[in-house]
């Protein structure tokens, strides 16, 4: 597979004046010529300030927080080199420490929900994912590259910020986290060992990371389980030949299998509802049905095809994923069980009952008990809030709840099947206080599911709106006013003198106005209000936007 270098696409969104100004480096790119970079760098280099913004819709600077190594990896899930390095760093141990950052910052314009289906396949709520449909992701890993007199390279590119926000390093191309890790030890005490993070875990395809969203509202990502060989099969609910696959696989010793797992991911638009419908045909089989709501998975469907160069087929498509996470094959059109059967075989030992006999293997110990679930935590947004939590031995999934304080009852939320550790309730009101809790469960004897003995719970609340706010310039001063917002504590005023500029802070009020004064006449100043809720201890802040004036 020929790799992506860095390149700069013409878009109609990128202005001429961008592609005069970098033309001769886009020239190096679409050549696929590579100007040797630096990935030692004995210096350090004064960092660049980027504002990114995350799949939460918050804003994430590039400048380093205190105490904190940042770790801002620029690509794109088409390549690859960035989803080899992406499963490295959201599979080992480090991602999760306190003073590590780690910021994913799409370039190739993929929208909002694209790169929410990607953090969602990675699974790892302690990395941030960014994405921007216009050229400003792509031009700050310009402005990266520029920095250390790079002018091509393989993604991703890889920028390493020391807690004093000077950049220490960059890379570019395929890393595992273990050489990572090894470069940030060069300039930051870091406790930890690697060593979890093969470099090459053998042959096929980088698999991609989708978030696929199951008929029983769980998510379900097309990464691979360990030890499990995925049948990921693309096709819609009204298509004979892919009803004639499932039901070739549904009757099959492939199914019921601890090494084996099936998915099939309706790529037509089925909702919800018509796919929960449509795996009643198949109740009992044990795949796991996929529908198509957010109309994505058709894209996911010809991104698997691409990768050898079909431009489509016959449905169903059929994805086979080794448990190192490689694809090993795409077949297009139905397929008997025997002859899956065979094809996994290529890559994969089954320790498979002779042709014919439906004997499944022999069910596993179980489970009694489960462990409560641990490290519960929560990131707020005005309408959502986004839960996070550590894994349980032996769990098959996790249960969300919701409390009901008329009922003083749990309300599930949601059901999530595999180890998926994260999951964002929707639809909340703005400023509101909440409690929310999560349980692991397991699939007991006698089909009796097994959860946690007690929730873990805990308190929280979403952000208040956005402030709308105006800026009246005067002589030497600037007055902001705003309306109130509902459910606010109070607000906070903000100013900086440059547009990339670090912000200050003004002052906390609860009024709805503030003059700023002795400012400078025909300099340009910019303000932002944000507005904040406290609860219980906690503060809870608005996004924002950034208005511009010239004082008179």
């Amino acid at each position: 597979m020929t790799e992506k270098f860095f390149t700069g696409k013409c878009r109609l969104r990128v202005f001429a004046f961008f592609m005069l100004l970098f033309l001769p480096l886009f020239a190096v790119f679409a050549s696929g010529k590579k100007v040797r970079a630096e990935d030692t760098a004995p210096e350090s280099k004064d960092n660049l300030t980027y504002t990114f913004t995350s799949t939460g819709d918050e804003a994430v600077s590039s400048k380093a927080n205190p105490g904190q190594t940042t770790v801002l990896v620029f690509g794109h899930t088409k390549c690859s080199y960035t989803r080899t390095t992406l499963n490295s760093l959201s599979s080992c141990a480090w991602v999760k420490r306190a003073d590590i950052r780690v910021v994913f910052v799409e370039t190739e314009f993929h929208t909002k929900e694209e790169v929410i289906a990607y953090e969602q396949g990675y699974a790892c709520p302690e990395m941030t994912f960014c994405y921007s449909e216009s050229e400003d992701n792509f031009m700050a890993m310009v402005g990266y590259s520029q920095l250390y007199g790079m002018s091509g390279g393989k993604y991703p590119m890889i920028v390493l910020i020391d807690p004093y926000n000077k950049v220490r390093n960059l890379m570019s191309g395929t890393k595992t986290a273990d050489e990572i890790l090894t470069e940030i030890k060069k300039f930051q005490p870091i406790d930890v060992d690697g060593g979890d993070t093969p470099a090459d875990p053998g042959e096929g395809i980088e698999n991609f990371a989708y978030g696929l969203h199951t008929a029983d509202g769980a998510v379900v990502s097309t990464k691979a389980n360990p030890n499990q060989t995925t049948v990921l099969l693309f096709g819609y609910t009204t298509c004979g030949l892919t009803k004639a696959t499932l039901r070739e696989l549904s009757g099959s010793t492939l199914i019921g299998r601890s090494d084996v797992r099936v998915i099939f991911a309706d790529v037509y638009g089925a909702s919800q509802e018509e796919t929960k419908a449509f795996a009643q045909e198949f109740a009992g089989s044990g795949i796991l049905f996929c529908h198509d709501q957010d109309m994505l998975n058709f894209t996911f469907a010809m991104s698997y095809l691409n990768l050898y160069h079909y431009t489509g087929g016959t449905f169903p498509y059929m994805v086979l994923i080794d448990p190192n996470n490689k694809i090993r094959n795409i077949t297009l059109g139905p397929k008997t069980a025997e002859e899956i059967r065979q094809e996994i075989l290529k890559f994969a030992s089954l320790d498979q009952p002779p042709t014919g006999d439906t004997t499944l293997p022999p069910p596993q110990t179980p489970v009694t008990e489960l462990s409560n679930v641990t490290g519960l935590k929560a990131v707020s947004e005005a309408k959502s809030v986004k839960l996070s939590w550590k894994s349980v031995s032996d769990a098959d999934g996790y249960l969300v709840f919701q409390y009901n304080t008329s009922k003083k009852t749990w309300d599930k939320k949601a059901a999530l099947k595999g180890n998926i550790l994260s999951y964002r309730v929707k639809g909340l009101t703005p400023a509101t206080a909440y409690r929310f809790a999560v349980k692991a469960y397991a699939d007991g004897a006698d089909q009796k599911q097994v959860s946690s003995k007690a929730y873990t719970s805990l308190y929280t609340a979403t952000a208040p709106n956005a402030v709308s706010f105006s800026v009246k310039a005067g002589k030497k001063k600037v007055v902001l006013s705003w309306k109130k917002v509902k459910g606010a504590t109070g607000y906070t005023v903000y100013y900086k003198t440059k547009v990339n500029g670090n912000w200050k802070k003004l002052k906390n009020t609860k009024g709805t106005s503030y003059t700023k004064t002795k400012l400078k006449s025909g300099t340009m100043y910019y303000f932002t209000v944000k507005a904040y809720k406290t609860y219980k201890k906690e503060t809870y802040t608005s996004s924002f936007k950034t208005k511009k004036v010239r004082v008179k």
